[in-house]
């Protein structure tokens, strides 16, 4: 049996597709599909049945994968530990990470982890949490920094940083001169929020419902991808639109809001400071190369928290 058509068999069973498989593991998909045929062949089994233009694994194609999957990074690991040993450890690592860390935490990060390993390469891709689970799913990324859904059973979660709810609004607000507002304070007036298509709008929502106040629903809006177009619009000039001057964002506290001039940050008394959390997410289902390993084992002892 061929190490290589058992690289190609867990990339085909990750992505369930052959011609997306064969296209990432630069071959042809009948190249693919006479690999699959000669392990089956080999085994007297078979690993794959079809499902509408995909194919998924069978009974015997699942226990298979865990053997080969688990076989191979242990053959990874050991070839690399080699490597690493006499100067050579490479490897890719691709991570998808949400904006508001690529400014501090994810360089800060990267760079220490560099000068460990200096020879892994390394790419981040920008998309909100919806995209990187999905691309996670889909083996796209090997790793995501981002919120982290609890019922998604097949995802392993790290928490590496939190953020403090913060009331943003404009220098002009009759609330600018507070050190603190409460949810009591701020109730009073229009409050742009996250979208609830986002995991973390729905989190946001699910804290104003918690109050234990008269909330009137129609004035908040959960209309915003993220903080930095609420921000844009409530750091408007005095002249620009009085409501959206007298309104207020309810959002995570993230590095670059401080760049806004004309905007007032207040923290949110009644909300804990680790209310919201960004985590480094996986998938517990997929081979992880050792230089994979290598860097989510730097993440959780140098951020992980408690």
């Amino acid at each position: 049996m061929n190490i290589m058509h058992l690289r190609y068999f867990c990339k085909l069973a990750e992505i369930e597709n052959y011609t997306v498989a064969a296209a990432e593991l630069y071959i042809s998909q009948p190249g693919l599909s006479g690999a699959i045929t000669s392990i089956e062949k080999e085994l007297g089994l078979k690993l794959f049945e079809k499902r509408g233009r995909n194919i998924r694994l069978t009974k015997y194609g699942k226990e298979f994968y865990k053997y080969i999957s688990e076989a191979l990074r242990v053959l990874d690991k050991g070839i690399s530990v080699m490597h690493e040993y006499s100067g050579n450890l490479s490897g890719k690592i691709e991570i998808g990470a949400i904006p508001t860390i690529q400014t501090t935490f994810l360089p800060e990060a990267i760079g220490k982890f560099r000068g460990k390993c200096e020879n892994i390469e390394i790419k981040v891709y920008e998309g909100h949490t919806k995209q990187i689970v999905d691309n996670l799913q889909d083996s796209l990324y090997d790793i995501g920094f981002c919120s982290y859904d609890v019922n998604r059973s097949d995802l392993g979660a790290v928490p590496v940083l939190s953020q403090k709810v913060v009331a943003i609004m404009n220098n002009n607000h009759p609330l600018a001169e507070k050190d603190q507002v409460t949810f009591e304070d701020i109730l009073n007036y229009r409050i742009y929020t996250y979208s609830l298509s986002t995991l973390i709008g729905s989190q946001f929502r699910e804290l104003l419902a918690s109050q234990e106040l008269d909330i009137d629903w129609k004035k908040v809006y959960f209309d915003y991808p993220n903080e930095l177009l609420i921000a844009g619009i409530l750091a408007q000039d005095t002249t620009a639109n009085s409501k959206d001057r007298e309104s207020i964002g309810l959002i995570a506290n993230v590095p670059y809001l401080e760049n806004f001039k004309n905007l007032s940050i207040l923290p949110v008394s009644d909300v804990p400071d680790d209310f919201h959390k960004v985590y480094m997410i996986y998938n517990k289902n997929r081979f992880r190369t050792y230089a994979v390993e290598l860097f989510m084992e730097f993440i959780e002892n140098e951020y992980g928290m408690k």
